[in-house]
């Protein structure tokens, strides 16, 4: 049975050292080794460790038995023993010394005393030519751990406590834009001291559903929509929370051992899984898909062929359906500058599309995996991995590393936070201002979308955009249940949103930079196509008195585009309209112009004509009061009215 943290990390992060023949054990003592060795194997540590000490105890020479029970003190969290075990035995005159000295260095490593270690791998002479090779970059590791130590970042780590931990080990953790939802792999079954893969250990994913008064209640099994009994976790949810992406084992039908696969939330449950199949799965080993907030790349780790190193993180491109179903296509290597030659993982893009977070083993730090940060260049590659640093990072493991949508507040999975013999625990803390925070803040807003007509639950596609680049910044699907759906838009920047449904009138929204960013409260409403229907484009711009079409304008006028080339049947108008401030006749003129400059935006986009006219009312169709500057901002408007259909 294939476990999803092990196969690709492993929680013994020793040497592989080819053993001898047993030359120092007779065939008694051979015959009591295989038999411990079996018995830790199976997880059976107490009935094993008596037979590794006694083996010790009359043949010191006996070199595998001393190593066998050193790994046995590694699996149960006992880094002290493991050290005095491989002491015991690092005697010159001891069998395989440079071996066992390999190992105690090793150890060392692992527990944090790195100048012990490098004062270990130095003693490796340049004789003992391969240990001398493997001692050689390691002692650099410890160099660059100790001096990683000597500029700490301020971070403080906070366990989550017993509502979010388990008492079993507990990682990847995953939440969503509005920190509603938060969600773990937990390793059930596997007890301090106690084996990975012993009867019953396997992984499940829960989910927590915050309280009213922000509490995190106790979490809970993610039940058989999801979980079987086999292993499923390295999950994460869609930014908004209506996609929850996973790994899976050894179920029928998969591409490999684990598979990515993805659940759309329904109410307050989830759909059955989805395979997606290739080119998103391969025969190998795919895990830790995070799915961007434009809803249009998926990142994930694999060690497939086509990579930098054994376990790479890769992207690919993603499509959201009307119906909510994901397409998969175009999977690309993020390439050396991101990949080592050794294992990456966990890879969690931010909600502001720009920030790349992942855990590596390849680029040195203070110990197995620690995390780092990258940021896209703007050229279409990323900057220069950097390790977020010393106390987050440990000798241990770090890694499923997530950050909150507003860029304060991170999350992880670490097995190297605390010496209380835990395992794996989740923690938080606090991300302060220029200590790799993402690029940008950001807000969201949750909303509903209904019928016009019937007010049931409608299933839409939100997209906004940022109005200063016309660049997407979130895309998702409103619940199919509900309508309910979060989005996301950047602090300080102007946004424009529009809604998309098949059969029915596009809905705009503007969100100016000071404004709450907020979605009518009885819900979005979507009128079916009909004559005489209207949409008011509020993402339409001109300069003050004047009918130049700002270029924040296109991503609008470009929607409407779409809108009409998918309804080749419809004919519309378009309407201009302006406050009631200045001379009538002159805004009537003003605002015909401006219908004009949209109808000329349309035709020039092979829109036929015929589909098309424009007229301008100037102040005489107003919506609100002019006499406050809100009312007139609102009466200052572009409609587009149907007309045929």
């Amino acid at each position: 049975m294939k476990h999803l943290l092990i196969g690709v990390l492993s929680l013994l992060s020793s040497f592989t050292f080819v053993s001898q023949a047993f030359a120092e054990a007779s065939k008694k003592e051979i015959q009591q080794y295989e038999k411990a060795v079996i018995l830790m194997n199976e997880g059976r540590y107490n009935e094993a460790m008596p037979i590794f000490k006694q083996l010790i105890h009359s043949n010191k020479d006996f070199v595998d038995a001393s190593w066998s029970l050193s790994e046995l003190y590694t699996r149960m969290g006992n880094e002290s023993m493991c050290i005095k075990t491989l002491q015991y035995i690092a005697k010159p005159k001891v069998p395989r010394y440079w071996n066992t000295m390999m190992r105690l260095a090793r150890a060392y490593h692992e527990s944090c005393n790195y100048q012990e270690a490098i004062n270990t791998y130095k003693q490796i002479p340049q004789t003992e030519t391969g240990y001398y090779k493997i001692a050689q970059p390691k002692i650099q590791e410890c160099e660059a751990a100790i001096k990683l130590m000597e500029s700490p970042v301020p971070f403080v780590a906070t366990n989550m406590g017993p509502n979010i931990n388990t008492e079993f080990d507990d990682y990847w953790p995953s939440l969503t834009a509005d920190e509603g939802l938060f969600s773990t792999t937990v390793k059930l079954n596997k007890r301090e001291g106690e084996s990975a893969f012993g009867k019953g250990v396997h992984e499940d994913i829960y989910v927590d559903k915050k309280a009213a008064d922000g509490s995190w209640p106790k979490t809970q099994n993610a039940g058989n929509c999801i979980n079987t009994i086999h292993n499923e976790g390295a999950q994460s949810f869609s930014l908004d929370g209506r996609y929850m992406f996973f790994v899976a084992c050894d179920r029928q039908g998969a591409s490999g051992g684990c598979d990515i696969y993805y659940s759309i939330r329904q109410g307050d449950g989830w759909s059955k899984a989805i395979v997606p199949g290739a080119p998103l799965n391969s025969k190998y080993w795919e895990t830790n898909p995070s799915l961007s907030p434009t809803g249009d790349k998926l990142y994930f780790a694999s060690n497939r062929p086509g990579g930098v190193g054994k376990s790479d993180i890769w992207v690919v491109d993603v499509a959201i359906g009307n119906d909510g179903l994901l397409t998969f296509s175009n999977p690309q290597n993020l390439g050396p500058k991101i990949n080592t030659k050794e294992d990456e993982l966990s890879p969690f893009i931010h909600a502001d599309n720009q920030t790349l977070f992942y855990s590596s083993k390849g680029r040195g730090g203070l110990g197995n995996y620690d995390v780092f940060v990258t940021y896209k260049d703007g050229k279409g590659g990323w900057t220069d991995p950097k390790n977020i640093g010393y106390p987050l990072n440990t000798c241990k493991d770090e890694i499923g590393f997530v950050v909150n949508a507003y860029g304060d507040k991170a999350y992880f999975s670490s097995n190297g936070q605390e010496t209380k013999g835990r395992g794996r625990d989740i923690y938080e803390l606090k991300l302060q201002a220029g200590n790799f925070r993402p690029v940008k803040h950001m807000k969201y807003a949750k909303g509903k979308i209904i019928d016009a007509e019937t007010k049931q639950p409608v299933m839409a596609q939100i997209d906004v955009y940022s109005i200063k680049s016309n660049e997407k910044v979130f895309k998702s699907v409103s619940d199919s249940k509900t309508g309910e759906f979060i989005s996301c838009v950047p602090e300080g920047e102007d946004a424009g949103v529009n809604v998309d449904r098949k059969g029915y009138l596009f809905y705009s929204e503007y969100f100016d930079e000071k404004q709450k960013v907020k979605f009518p409260e009885k819900g979005v409403t979507m009128e079916k196509i009909a004559v005489g229907k209207k949409i008011t484009l509020k993402n339409i711009f001109f300069d003050f008195d004047k009918y130049t079409l700002r270029p924040a304008s296109h991503h609008e006028l470009d929607r409407l585009v779409k809108f009409l080339k998918d309804n080749p049947q419809v004919h519309i108008r378009l309407e201009g309209h302006t406050d009631g401030k200045g001379n009538h006749d002159y805004n009537v003129t003003l605002s015909e112009n401006r219908a004009k400059v949209a109808y000329d935006y349309l035709v020039a986009r092979r829109i036929a004509k015929e589909r098309l006219s424009y007229k301008g009312f100037g102040p005489d169709k107003p919506i609100a009061t002019n006499s406050t500057p809100e009312g007139r901002a609102q009466n200052r408007r572009t409609e587009v009215i149907i007309t045929a259909k």
